[in-house]
């Protein structure tokens, strides 16, 4: 009889998951040993902390549609991993964590670094339970392996989020009975589900209100992102002449080059897009779920549904009609029902386009009055650097298929608001715990995923020292990826919020960067001229190997210069 060891490594291939992510520990150790023998079809990465492991799946799941694995000790993945699995859960990735309780096989007994749940130990599984769609306790080698199959399905089917099989210690090394029920069958099976569609009646409705609409947008969301759902989004657009606006998460859901895009929404969103937003008559939202920051605090001169028509794409039931009442809400995933909006709208859209023609002829009008993407410091160069000149820089050097991962802060806002996005697909943010040190090791699952193109993490100096030993790991497995980095010696945004004279907790000891990234075999360079820094980037490029390029920039510049107000009671 097979181990349910072997038995679970044999579920993962058969499921198509060809990425672990972790650290051998506890009765883990027995399933990590059983992948050297795989590495040809699973490639198992080594990372440095749980974190790290835990947020290169969430990329890697985001950027693939499949989930990765991620696996070590049971106390360490409920605490150290958890930063990715929440960010995960929020941001509908899939993701598998297999694990263990430590229990030493008797969890009534005192044991060192159990998680079983019993007096005098960690309840690991009402911990997992909080943080992910789906999570089971396998108490006996059967259980384990179906635990696998079903974390696995579950992690994808309908919206996609992160799973757990969480296995006492008498589950993992045990012989699997395969001759009584309940018996175990080929993973692949339970994976053969078609993705939800919307009742005909419905998509015709949302066809007569565009029909009845003078001024339709689209807000697209992180949802577009995760059905993979690009082509058809523009596809839609194109045939209603509508423009598109995108959540800070969504971003890069069109080509912001399009000549119907109109950037980010929200706070610290484009001008051209909350003013676009704000006329509009009907908005179509795909995937985004509308939080504060998408509606500056709710201003009902962005959204307000007393005027506006609002039609809600979601894969999840409860989020259409959640932070605004719709006259239409469409359940079900995003590339499926924009496919038959794309496929009803043939013969609609048409009919109507004069009622629509000076609302697209306006675009081009409303991206000059808005500053679309650009501020006048972009153009100017400094010592040190000016954040904005920063974006620029990296705008015209950097290709146009560059795959961006941002972190949170100053940073993040900064690239959100003024990065003109090229192609589709090519930001990927954390929104949903929306945690500093996010980009470095994401885009270290980023670049497995995506091999071919360049990969570039951009974050500030307080979120790269978080997470900085993924920079060991981009070195040991060859994956030049390039970490730019924002360092000002403060952290951004709290530093900007405190009063003058009285900061505290904010400020950093000076630290070059990329010294560091050398000490770990990866290239660096520091810039402190912003002249220097297109040649920085090309030899960071150039080098082959991962690659940081630390940026010292003028802490003075804010986004609060910019970002969008709240409203307030009797403005007009």
């Amino acid at each position: 009889m097979p181990s349910a060891s072997e038995m679970i490594v044999q579920t993962l291939e058969e499921a198509g998951i060809d990425h672990v992510f972790g650290i051998p520990g506890g009765g883990t150790g027995q399933i990590f040993q059983i992948l050297e023998t795989k590495q040809d079809r699973i490639k198992t990465v080594l990372v440095r902390h749980e974190q790290a492991a835990s947020i290169m799946a969430d990329a890697y799941g985001r950027a693939t549609g499949r989930p990765a694995v991620i696996m070590g000790q049971g106390l360490f993945m409920g605490s150290n991993a958890a930063f990715g699995i929440m960010e995960a859960m929020l941001s509908s990735s899939p993701m598998v964590v297999i694990t263990d309780t430590s229990d030493s096989g008797a969890a009534q007994r005192p044991a060192n670094q159990s998680g079983a749940g019993e007096y005098g130990s960690i309840d690991l599984q009402a911990m997992f339970k909080a943080m992910t769609k789906y999570t089971t306790l396998a108490t006996n080698p059967k259980e384990a392996v179906l635990g696998a199959q079903l974390a696995i399905k579950h992690s994808m089917t309908g919206r996609p989020g992160p799973t757990t099989l969480l296995m006492r210690s008498a589950a993992i090394g045990g012989q699997v009975d395969l001759e009584s029920p309940p018996f175990i069958h080929n993973a692949a099976g339970f994976l053969n589900t078609v993705k939800s569609a919307s009742a005909p009646v419905d998509i015709q409705r949302a066809i007569q209100i565009l029909n009845e609409s003078r001024r339709p947008v689209i807000i697209a969301g992180n949802g577009v992102h995760v059905a993979g759902a690009h082509s058809q989004l523009q596809e839609f657009a194109e045939q209603w002449g509508m423009p598109v606006a995108t959540s800070y998460k969504g971003k890069s859901a069109i080509s912001e080059d399009h000549p119907l895009a109109l950037g980010m929404v929200g706070t610290y969103g484009q001008d051209t897009a909350n003013k676009a937003v704000g006329d509009a008559d009907t908005v179509v939202v795909i995937g985004a779920l509308l939080r504060s920051q998408e509606t500056v605090g709710e201003r009902p001169d962005i959204f307000d549904p007393n005027r506006q028509r609002i039609i809600q794409i979601d894969i999840d039931e409860r989020n259409a009609g959640w932070s605004f009442p719709v006259e239409l809400g469409l359940v079900g995933d995003a590339r499926v029902i924009l496919d038959q909006l794309v496929d009803a709208s043939k013969e609609a859209a048409p009919g109507n386009a004069a009622n629509r023609k000076d609302w697209t002829d306006s675009l081009p009008h409303r991206r000059r009055a808005g500053g679309y993407h650009d501020q006048p410091e972009m153009h100017v160069d400094s010592s040190p650097v000016k954040p904005q000149r920063l974006v620029a820089q990296l705008q015209a050097t950097m290709s146009p298929d560059t795959i961006y991962a941002l972190d949170a802060g100053n940073n993040r806002t900064w690239m959100a608001h003024l990065y003109r996005s090229q192609q589709a697909n090519t930001f990927f943010s954390p929104g949903g715990t929306a945690g500093m040190g996010w980009a470095l090791p994401a885009s270290v699952g980023l670049k497995l995923a995506f091999p071919d193109r360049p990969v570039v993490c951009v974050s500030g100096d307080g979120g790269f020292m978080m997470t900085v030993n993924a920079i060991s790991t981009a070195v040991q497995y060859d994956l030049p990826i390039i970490c730019v980095v924002f360092n000002d010696n403060v952290l951004g945004m709290v530093h900007d919020h405190q009063p003058d004279g009285h900061k505290i907790a904010s400020e950093f000891y000076p630290t070059n960067n990329a010294t560091v990234a050398q000490g770990m075999g990866a290239f660096g360079v520091q810039v402190s001229d912003s002249k220097d820094l297109p040649d920085a980037l090309r030899a960071a490029q150039a080098s082959g190997r991962p690659a940081v390029v630390d940026v010292l920039v003028d802490p003075v510049p804010s986004p609060d210069d910019w970002r969008a107000g709240a409203w307030r009671q009797g403005q007009t």
